[in-house]
């Protein structure tokens, strides 16, 4: 299973940053490879928001789309991501915000595993550079929704 981790400090507020990342349907619009998403289900669970949705990626000739089940906990400040359907055997994400003095604190992490050893092995080349450009994706759409509340 492949897995990566990071912790970053980002110049915004924790609502803005909570936002982005619950903000699902415009990942196109700056996430690297993924050209679509939408939103199939949205429901509550007391203060937890769980939104069944779909996101379509395509990477040089690979081009697939997956579900996955994303929990957003405002009053914790997290969102939890998984996924057991097609292509992944498994796909867990998370992310945490902590307010800090004068920026946030964000860890993100992400665990998965394709169904297709073949896919594994072509997807493990480009990993740890694929997460680095999607965390790096969030941090800048961030920052410009910063600079349009401010």
């Amino acid at each position: 299973m492949k897995s990566y981790k990071e912790t970053y400090y980002i110049n915004s507020k924790k609502e803005i940053i909570f936002n982005v990342i619950a903000n699902i349907e415009n990942y196109p619009t700056f996430l690297p490879w993924c050209i679509g998403a939408r939103i199939i289900d949205t429901r509550n669970d007391l203060d937890v928001i769980i939104k069944k949705a779909e996101l379509m990626i395509s990477f040089k000739s690979f081009r697939e789309s997956f579900v996955s089940e994303v929990k957003l906990d405002k009053n914790n400040w997290t969102v939890n991501i998984v996924s057991k359907k097609k292509p992944f055997k498994l796909l867990k994400g998370s992310w945490i915000i902590n307010e800090k003095k004068e920026n946030c604190e964000v860890c993100f992490e992400i665990q998965f595993e394709l169904k297709s050893i073949i896919l594994e092995k072509i997807i493990g080349l480009v990993f740890f550079q694929s997460v680095k450009s999607i965390v790096k994706a969030f941090e800048e759409q961030c920052l410009k929704s910063n600079n349009l509340i401010s």
